[in-house]
Protein backbone atom coordinates (compact mmCIF):
# COMPACT_ATOMS: atom_id res chain seq x y z
CA UNK A 1 0.00 0.00 0.00
CA UNK A 2 1.29 3.38 -0.96
CA UNK A 3 1.51 5.66 2.07
CA UNK A 4 1.16 8.78 -0.06
CA UNK A 5 -2.26 7.66 -1.34
CA UNK A 6 -3.34 6.80 2.19
CA UNK A 7 -2.26 10.22 3.51
CA UNK A 8 -3.72 12.22 0.63
CA UNK A 9 -5.32 15.06 2.53
CA UNK A 10 -6.89 16.55 -0.57
CA UNK A 11 -8.95 13.44 -1.04
CA UNK A 12 -9.80 13.38 2.67
CA UNK A 13 -10.91 17.04 2.57
CA UNK A 14 -13.08 16.44 -0.49
CA UNK A 15 -14.83 13.41 1.01
CA UNK A 16 -18.41 14.19 2.11
CA UNK A 17 -19.71 10.82 3.29
CA UNK A 18 -20.51 10.87 7.01
CA UNK A 19 -19.98 14.62 7.34
CA UNK A 20 -23.51 15.28 8.61
CA UNK A 21 -23.17 12.54 11.21
CA UNK A 22 -19.86 14.01 12.38
CA UNK A 23 -21.30 17.53 12.64
CA UNK A 24 -24.32 16.18 14.53
CA UNK A 25 -22.07 14.30 16.95
CA UNK A 26 -20.08 17.47 17.63
CA UNK A 27 -23.12 19.74 18.09
CA UNK A 28 -25.42 17.31 20.00
CA UNK A 29 -23.83 17.69 23.48
CA UNK A 30 -23.98 21.47 23.23
CA UNK A 31 -27.63 21.41 22.13
CA UNK A 32 -28.61 19.03 24.96
CA UNK A 33 -26.79 21.27 27.46
CA UNK A 34 -28.61 24.35 26.14
CA UNK A 35 -31.99 22.61 26.22
CA UNK A 36 -31.69 21.21 29.75
CA UNK A 37 -30.06 24.39 31.05
CA UNK A 38 -32.83 26.53 29.57
CA UNK A 39 -35.56 24.37 31.08
CA UNK A 40 -33.86 24.49 34.51
CA UNK A 41 -33.25 28.24 34.36
CA UNK A 42 -36.77 29.10 33.18
CA UNK A 43 -38.31 26.93 35.90
CA UNK A 44 -36.22 28.66 38.58
CA UNK A 45 -37.13 32.11 37.27
CA UNK A 46 -40.82 31.21 37.15
CA UNK A 47 -40.84 29.91 40.73
CA UNK A 48 -38.94 32.98 41.94
CA UNK A 49 -41.48 35.27 40.27
CA UNK A 50 -44.44 33.40 41.80
CA UNK A 51 -42.81 33.56 45.27
CA UNK A 52 -42.39 37.32 44.85
CA UNK A 53 -46.05 37.55 43.78
CA UNK A 54 -47.09 35.68 46.93
CA UNK A 55 -45.23 38.18 49.14
CA UNK A 56 -46.75 41.16 47.31
CA UNK A 57 -50.27 39.68 47.42
CA UNK A 58 -49.99 38.79 51.10
CA UNK A 59 -48.92 42.33 52.02
CA UNK A 60 -51.52 43.91 49.74
CA UNK A 61 -54.48 41.91 51.06
CA UNK A 62 -53.64 42.64 54.70
CA UNK A 63 -52.90 46.34 54.01
CA UNK A 64 -56.43 46.80 52.61
CA UNK A 65 -58.09 45.53 55.79
CA UNK A 66 -59.38 47.32 58.91
CA UNK A 67 -58.73 44.34 61.23
CA UNK A 68 -57.30 40.86 60.75
CA UNK A 69 -59.11 37.90 62.34
CA UNK A 70 -58.16 34.26 62.84
CA UNK A 71 -60.55 33.08 60.12
CA UNK A 72 -59.21 35.68 57.71
CA UNK A 73 -55.61 34.61 58.33
CA UNK A 74 -56.62 31.00 57.78
CA UNK A 75 -58.16 31.94 54.43
CA UNK A 76 -55.11 33.97 53.42
CA UNK A 77 -52.75 31.09 54.16
CA UNK A 78 -54.97 28.77 52.08
CA UNK A 79 -55.03 31.20 49.16
CA UNK A 80 -51.24 31.23 48.94
CA UNK A 81 -51.33 27.67 47.61
CA UNK A 82 -53.24 28.87 44.55
CA UNK A 83 -50.72 31.64 43.89
CA UNK A 84 -47.86 29.14 43.73
CA UNK A 85 -49.66 26.84 41.26
CA UNK A 86 -48.39 24.64 39.58
CA UNK A 87 -45.85 24.41 42.42
CA UNK A 88 -46.84 23.86 46.01
CA UNK A 89 -46.50 26.07 49.05
CA UNK A 90 -45.08 23.20 51.12
CA UNK A 91 -41.56 24.43 50.37
CA UNK A 92 -42.30 28.08 51.11
CA UNK A 93 -42.23 29.90 54.44
CA UNK A 94 -44.46 32.93 54.88
CA UNK A 95 -44.72 35.71 57.46
CA UNK A 96 -46.90 38.82 57.66
CA UNK A 97 -46.20 41.57 60.19
CA UNK A 98 -47.96 44.79 61.16
CA UNK A 99 -45.43 47.48 62.10
CA UNK A 100 -46.22 50.81 63.76
CA UNK A 101 -43.75 53.64 63.08
CA UNK A 102 -43.61 55.70 66.28
CA UNK A 103 -40.86 58.14 65.23
CA UNK A 104 -38.44 58.78 62.37
CA UNK A 105 -36.02 56.34 64.03
CA UNK A 106 -38.29 53.78 65.75
CA UNK A 107 -40.59 51.08 64.34
CA UNK A 108 -42.36 48.57 66.58
CA UNK A 109 -44.05 45.26 65.75
CA UNK A 110 -47.79 45.33 66.51
CA UNK A 111 -48.42 41.68 65.60
CA UNK A 112 -46.88 38.99 63.41
CA UNK A 113 -48.13 35.67 61.98
CA UNK A 114 -46.05 33.00 60.25
CA UNK A 115 -46.23 29.48 58.92
CA UNK A 116 -44.06 26.72 57.44
CA UNK A 117 -40.86 27.08 59.41
CA UNK A 118 -40.37 30.84 59.68
CA UNK A 119 -40.85 32.46 63.10
CA UNK A 120 -43.18 35.37 63.73
CA UNK A 121 -41.58 38.56 65.00
CA UNK A 122 -42.16 39.27 68.69
CA UNK A 123 -44.83 41.85 69.50
CA UNK A 124 -43.44 45.18 70.73
CA UNK A 125 -39.98 44.38 69.36
CA UNK A 126 -38.12 47.02 67.40
CA UNK A 127 -37.48 46.41 63.70
CA UNK A 128 -35.37 48.18 61.13
CA UNK A 129 -37.14 49.52 58.07
CA UNK A 130 -35.84 51.28 54.96
CA UNK A 131 -35.35 55.01 55.63
CA UNK A 132 -38.08 55.96 53.11
CA UNK A 133 -40.66 54.03 55.18
CA UNK A 134 -39.93 55.85 58.46
CA UNK A 135 -42.82 58.33 58.62
CA UNK A 136 -43.92 58.85 62.23
CA UNK A 137 -47.57 58.10 62.98
CA UNK A 138 -48.01 55.63 60.12
CA UNK A 139 -47.83 51.88 59.87
CA UNK A 140 -46.74 49.33 57.30
CA UNK A 141 -47.46 45.72 56.55
CA UNK A 142 -44.38 43.64 55.89
CA UNK A 143 -44.66 40.28 54.13
CA UNK A 144 -41.71 37.89 54.00
CA UNK A 145 -41.54 34.74 51.92
CA UNK A 146 -38.72 32.27 51.45
CA UNK A 147 -39.19 29.66 48.75
CA UNK A 148 -36.90 26.65 49.13
CA UNK A 149 -36.39 25.74 45.47
CA UNK A 150 -35.28 22.33 44.27
CA UNK A 151 -34.73 21.93 40.56
CA UNK A 152 -36.79 19.14 38.98
CA UNK A 153 -33.92 18.28 36.62
CA UNK A 154 -30.95 18.99 38.93
CA UNK A 155 -29.03 20.05 35.85
CA UNK A 156 -27.91 23.63 36.58
CA UNK A 157 -28.97 23.67 40.23
CA UNK A 158 -28.44 20.85 42.67
CA UNK A 159 -29.64 20.94 46.24
CA UNK A 160 -31.87 23.67 47.61
CA UNK A 161 -31.73 27.35 46.66
CA UNK A 162 -33.63 29.89 48.76
CA UNK A 163 -35.56 32.69 47.05
CA UNK A 164 -36.30 35.25 49.80
CA UNK A 165 -38.65 38.20 49.26
CA UNK A 166 -39.69 41.05 51.54
CA UNK A 167 -42.48 43.42 50.53
CA UNK A 168 -43.83 46.50 52.33
CA UNK A 169 -47.26 48.06 51.92
CA UNK A 170 -48.71 51.08 53.71
CA UNK A 171 -51.86 50.44 55.72
CA UNK A 172 -54.66 51.94 53.68
CA UNK A 173 -57.58 52.34 56.08
CA UNK A 174 -56.34 52.01 59.67
CA UNK A 175 -53.00 52.83 61.36
CA UNK A 176 -51.97 50.26 62.57
CA UNK A 177 -54.12 47.33 61.47
CA UNK A 178 -55.20 45.44 64.61
CA UNK A 179 -55.17 41.67 65.03
CA UNK A 180 -58.48 40.39 66.45
CA UNK A 181 -59.55 36.85 67.43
Amino acid sequence: MDLRKFLDFRRFGAARSGLAALEFAIILPMMVFLLLGSVDLLDALSVNRRAENVAASLADVVARDTAVSNSEMSGIWSALTLLMYPGTDATMSERVTSINITSATNAVVVWSEAQHGISPLAANSTVTLPAQMMVAGTSVIRADTVYHYQSPLNFLYSGTIDFPHTVYRRSRLVDPIPRVP
